[in-house]
């Protein structure tokens, strides 16, 4: 995912930037963050960002006047203002923030910001898969899992297998992190669509099984207790 931190102040940037690579790293998530120090150098980039840290004290036009024109060509795009100001909190309500963070920023504010979002997008994305002479375009939510097949990979989905030209291991590393996780060396398995599991048996939604090895149990079982809560 692209993400934006625009403010005048390059410390707090590099506080905020150093907080996502944080959470990206914990729950394995690939996010790129860039940096602007003016709302009309982000407004130049016409880059589509899923989130925006937006200050509002900006050189130019503030940081409420660049949120009203980013509005006006992206209305999906999360907004989160970043200031020391509370006056105009109220105000900001024209441009729909989903957030409104205060000066100092802690990285619980920024943990808590990205848990909301996923809970509600997801991370999953359209995916562009070569099988066989076909071109087949999917979304990663569709993948039940992943089986190695000497040099290329099957790839099982609800109702269907594709064959893929690429090794599993090529597969597996463009797929999001924090809920695909491997159970043995020739499988790859998507912890959303998990039914059950025992030490040696993974149990799926549309009744299919897959195998768990030894050496790869207290890992699954430690991603299973991540993404699951426990009664």
């Amino acid at each position: 995912m692209r993400v934006a931190i625009c403010d005048w102040d390059k410390d707090l940037i590099k506080v905020i930037k150093g907080f996502i690579y944080r959470y990206a790293e914990s729950f394995k998530i690939e996010i790129v963050a860039d940096s602007y120090f003016s709302g009309e150098e982000l407004l130049k980039s016409n880059i589509n960002y899923n989130i925006i840290f937006l200050g509002y004290k900006l050189r130019g036009c503030n940081g409420l006047e660049t949120a009203k024109i980013i509005r006006n060509t992206n209305s999906a795009v999360t907004i989160v203002f970043v200031s020391e100001y509370t006056n105009f909190v109220f105000e900001s309500f024209q441009v729909n923030p989903y957030r409104f963070l205060i000066k100092p920023v802690a990285f619980s504010d920024v943990f808590d910001i990205f848990d909301s979002y996923f809970s509600k997008c997801g991370t999953d994305y359209p995916l562009w898969i070569k099988s066989r002479e076909e071109n087949v375009f999917l979304n990663t939510n569709n993948i039940y899992y992943l089986e190695a097949n000497n040099k290329q990979c099957i790839i099982h989905l609800k109702n269907c297998n594709l064959i893929c030209n690429k090794t599993m291991a090529r597969v597996f590393e463009v797929l999001p992190k924090n809920h695909f996780c491997k159970t043995n060396r020739a499988f790859v398995v998507n912890l959303n669509i998990i039914n059950s599991y025992n030490s040696n048996t993974v149990f799926l939604k549309n009744g299919q099984t897959i195998p768990l090895s030894r050496n790869y149990y207290k890992i699954f079982k430690e991603e299973c207790k991540r993404i699951y809560k426990t009664v």
